[in-house]
């Protein structure tokens, strides 16, 4: 049997408090709130005339100016003129895919619907034609006569 005067006693251990995890939600909410005043502040909506877009008029227009081969897409028709002549559009993709047509510039009235001239451009351009969209700005009109 061990001699009692030979026990050590041990140290008792101390209870060390539980560490806790620091809290970070306080710091989150601040810099959300900082940054919903800074897209307030930074993106408020711009002036109205500011946003305006003056799309391009393609009436009388001084054809013989205008950079060839000219493609002239008719507003309220199907018909395609090139340089002058009427072509339909499957003869257009077949010349450009044959090899016939590099480079396109492409005229259209600002009242022609958009996914029409977007379709057309696909067409033109997975064909192999690099098309280039030409718009005619008009003098600025002078007051009332």
């Amino acid at each position: 049997m061990p001699d009692p005067a030979s026990h050590v006693p041990l140290r008792p251990q101390l209870a060390l408090p539980q560490r806790r995890k620091p809290d970070f939600s306080l710091s989150t909410v601040n810099i959300v709130l900082l940054l919903v005043l800074f897209f307030l502040i930074v993106g408020a909506p711009a002036d109205q005339a500011e946003r305006q877009i003056d799309l391009p008029i393609t009436r009388d227009l001084p054809l013989d100016v205008l950079p060839r081969p000219l493609l002239l897409v008719e507003q309220g028709s199907a018909a395609l003129v090139l340089d002058g002549v009427v072509v339909s559009r499957e003869a257009l993709v077949q010349s450009v895919g044959e090899g016939g047509l590099d480079r396109l510039h492409l005229l259209v009235s600002r009242d022609h619907p958009a996914q029409e001239v977007l379709d057309l451009t696909a067409d033109l351009t997975h064909a192999g034609a690099e098309v280039v969209m030409v718009t005619l700005r008009l003098p600025p009109q002078e007051g009332p006569p």
